[in-house]
């Protein structure tokens, strides 16, 4: 399970600040998803909840996060998965149409419980990192994915009032599904460096094509993680 710096530091009965120093000395890792910290908690059971001391499992947090990601953004982008002209008014329309993509390529046995853990996590927190972007996705792995990752995008030009923490619509969304934690975790940060990148939601706002969001997606990528010195 996906957890939050409150609901890892509630598991560990510590406070919250000392889960910002076992960060910070490398005890523990986590992502950084629109300013909001998010943990692995089977990662973190593993650390410190060990079953079997002798058991590979039971190794150091750097050791069970990679540092770099194999499949890169850009490789989960599709033509077929791509919805340009959005017409959601609300949350949950915005929803419905973001799955229309899987639902046609039968991406998932239960369409249904998808939408069901989306509406779920938006009513958690919404998933509006802001400056128009939303990276919606379930709290949960899901593995009966047909696929490692899924990932869908999405724009409304009118803008979808989705909650976000700037209070402004929504344009731009990415919706991440994925069979793992792990998957997820890495995949959502690396999402959520390119919302970062220099003109990249801009560029995403403009596509007259699922192919300019392609390109602008490879773009930020080979700027943020591929350029000399960079840090995946």
């Amino acid at each position: 399970m996906i957890l939050t710096l409150k609901e890892l530091a509630d598991h560990l009965r510590v406070n919250e600040r000392t889960i910002l120093r076992m960060l910070k000395t490398g005890q523990i890792q986590g992502t950084k998803i629109g300013g909001q910290w998010r943990f692995n908690g089977s990662q973190v059971d593993q650390i410190f909840f060990p079953s079997d001391p002798d058991h590979p499992e039971n190794v150091p947090a750097s050791e069970l996060t990679p540092r770099h990601i194999s499949m890169p953004i850009s490789r989960l982008l599709h033509d077929t998965r791509t919805v340009l002209d959005m017409a959601a008014s609300n949350v949950e329309e915005a929803l419905r149409e973001l799955c229309q993509p899987a639902v046609r390529e039968m991406l998932l046995p239960d369409m249904k419980t998808l939408r069901e853990r989306l509406s779920a996590r938006e009513a958690l927190l919404s998933t509006g990192v802001g400056h128009g972007a939303a990276l919606p996705h379930p709290r949960d792995p899901i593995p009966t994915l047909r696929e490692p990752a899924v990932l869908i995008f999405g724009r409304s030009r009118n803008g979808v009032p989705f909650n976000a923490i700037d209070g402004q619509p929504v344009h731009i969304f990415f919706l991440l599904c994925c069979q793992t934690i792990q998957t997820h975790l890495i995949l959502m940060g690396r999402l959520a460096q390119l919302l970062q990148s220099d003109g990249f939601i801009d560029g995403c706002r403009d596509a007259s094509s699922p192919q300019d969001v392609l390109r602008i997606t490879l773009e930020a990528e080979r700027s943020t993680f591929f350029s000399p010195g960079a840090v995946a």
